[in-house]
């Protein structure tokens, strides 16, 4: 999914018009695009063309084959957990690896020592960690319902950022978190929406326990991207990157 490097071209590279943009999971080798806010719709963040075959063909020796003639058992734990459901939940454990994956080529642009923004790179490493966290807990639960977790593969982001026309770069990274985070969101609420219509109670319930952490972390971005408008670029974004160390640090 990431070509990460048009996060931190000018405004126009940045951010192109695309009509169409369903799943993450589901983009295969096609190129991935996430649409913003619908106060933006002329905003989009390019994740750029994801292609496996080579990888695919590189790896499979790597993939377990069972023997000819085993086969994997079946669940004694699985009730009333619909196909669509389990289908879904794997595409939304994609969504949770590939913010995670995300969030990591952020924290290794800003750990550089031409960016040398440690408070901002260690932001973006526990964010990244929280990513991933979710998509573990989420995987507990397929097998707690008796699916089967299927992962998928993710595009590797570009770890190449160029900083142009003095626009800050951190005002960059924290726009396209804030996309991420609307997005994340969008999707657990169609997990919701499934949910609902598979009549299953209990999976809405399980959903409903990540919504309010996630519009809590869409305001937490949002704020961020005002205060990095506000205090501009130079000092004012190494004076909040030492904050931000020092918040982490006092949270670790």
């Amino acid at each position: 999914m990431a070509s990460l490097a048009d996060a931190f071209a000018p405004s126009t590279a940045l951010l192109r018009s695309r009509s169409n943009m369903r799943s993450l999971a589901r983009a295969g080798p096609a190129a991935v695009r996430i649409r913003a806010a619908k106060e933006q719709p002329d905003q989009v963040i390019d994740f750029g063309k994801v292609g496996f075959s080579d990888a695919e063909n590189q790896m499979r020796s790597l993939v377990f084959q069972p023997e000819e003639g085993e086969t994997e058992p079946e669940s004694r734990c699985r009730v009333n957990w619909d196909i669509k459901l389990e289908q879904a939940l794997n595409d939304h454990i994609n969504v949770e690896y590939t913010a995670s994956y995300a969030y990591h080529a952020l924290f290794s642009y800003f750990d550089r020592d031409t960016v040398a923004l440690k408070g901002f790179a260690k932001f973006f490493a526990d964010q990244s960690q929280e990513e991933r966290g979710h998509a573990e807990q989420f995987m507990k639960y397929q097998n707690t319902r008796g699916g089967k977790v299927v992962l998928k593969p993710l595009a590797v982001p570009d770890m190449q950022f160029s900083r142009v026309d003095g626009t800050s770069d951190a005002l960059y990274a924290f726009e396209l978190a804030l996309m991420l985070e609307k997005f994340v969101y969008r999707k657990l609420l169609d997990l919701h929406a499934l949910g609902a219509e598979c009549e299953d109670p209990q999976f809405c319930d399980e959903i409903e326990n990540y919504l309010g952490d996630q519009v809590r972390a869409i305001k937490t971005m949002a704020e961020y991207v005002a205060q990095i408008k506000r205090v501009g670029t130079g000092h004012g974004v190494w004076d909040l990157d030492k904050k931000l160390e020092e918040e982490m640090q006092a949270a670790a």
